[in-house]
């Protein structure tokens, strides 16, 4: 028991030791990587318009508005986490994750070819549908904090006399990503001959945030009221500062719930493979019956109804 334990100590020094080493070699390039990429894609085309098709397409959406396909919503919530991939490399990347998942089946679990075939294919879809709401949500967290400064620097340039299209342009110039390339495309959109409300509301599906509702909104009913835009605008900017205070608040006191909803998760395949790789064969009576594939796919079921119950109980809409 004692050299199992110092076996996994070695194992978590020897990966928390690599995760340092990886986090100060890529610590450049991943700040290289903020730098406004609307502003390369300025750089390699001639006219805005090149550029503005380019990073849309890089994103897989295409420039055709709001889609109402089920293939193109799913391509719209896909282009919410930023990932610059089109259509054929993100196929690829289905591609791949089908395969290795099906030759992991294959070694481990089943000799059957639907039973590989259908665990390979539920199996990518979860794990992809999972990676996307990961890189989403982050993505929009990302957004969400720069907001408010943009904001200010909306507020800022409309109180120096500037119109709103001019002070929309200097926040795509002087922010980094994501909301530099947002503000950016928005930009494009209000110059070539969309009016500001749909420009923002396209805006809005792109990030998928409540706040650029939010911001979308006041802007569209100050446009047809009237009133002092600045000011309007500056006190958004407070309450969605608070607004992400609160978050704060409330993300600390559920972080104990959020990590146990995480061990619970995690716990049964570390399981699995810390019994692997000391008793390689414990599992063969089970994958003999024919059945092995059968109680993986009822416990990942069971298993994912907990973990859906505890991040029901961790996670709050306010």
């Amino acid at each position: 028991m004692a050299q199992i334990l110092i076996t996994a100590f070695v194992f978590v020094s020897a990966l928390l030791l690599i995760d340092t080493v990886l986090r100060v070699l890529f610590r450049s390039s991943t700040a290289s990587n903020e730098i406004n990429s609307r502003l390369r894609h300025l750089k390699t085309n001639e006219t805005q318009t090149g550029a503005y098709n380019q990073l849309i397409s890089r994103r897989g959406v295409g420039t055709r508005g709001r889609a109402r396909a089920l293939s193109d919503r799913f391509m719209r919530y896909y282009s919410q986490t930023g990932l610059e991939f089109n259509r054929a490399r993100l196929l690829g990347t289905l591609l791949v994750l089908f395969s290795g998942s099906w030759l992991f089946c294959m070694f481990f679990l089943t000799k059957g070819l639907p039973q590989q075939i259908a665990f390979a294919f539920g199996f990518t879809i979860v794990v992809s549908l999972f990676t996307a709401s990961i890189l989403r949500r982050r993505r929009i967290s990302k957004f969400v904090a720069q907001l408010p400064t943009s904001i200010d620097v909306i507020v800022r340039s409309l109180q120096a006399g500037h119109p709103l299209n001019a002070a929309i342009a200097m926040v795509s110039k002087e922010m980094s990503d994501p909301i530099g390339s947002e503000f950016g495309l928005l930009n494009d959109q209000i110059t070539f001959g969309y009016d500001v409300e749909t420009a923002m509301l396209n805006m809005n599906e792109r990030v998928g945030a409540d706040e650029v509702k939010l911001l979308a909104v006041t802007v569209t009913v100050q446009s047809g009221t009237g009133g002092n835009l600045a000011e309007i605008l500056e006190n958004l900017a407070g309450m969605i500062r608070d607004r992400s205070m609160l978050r704060a608040k409330i993300r600390a006191i559920s972080a104990e719930g959020r990590m146990t909803a995480v061990v619970m998760a995690a716990f049964p395949f570390g399981l699995f493979f810390m019994i692997r790789a000391l008793v390689p064969d414990y599992f063969d009576p089970l994958i003999d019956t024919g059945y092995a594939l059968t109680v993986v796919i009822v416990c990942l079921s069971m298993m994912l109804v907990g973990i859906y119950v505890l991040y029901r109980m961790v996670n709050f809409d306010f």
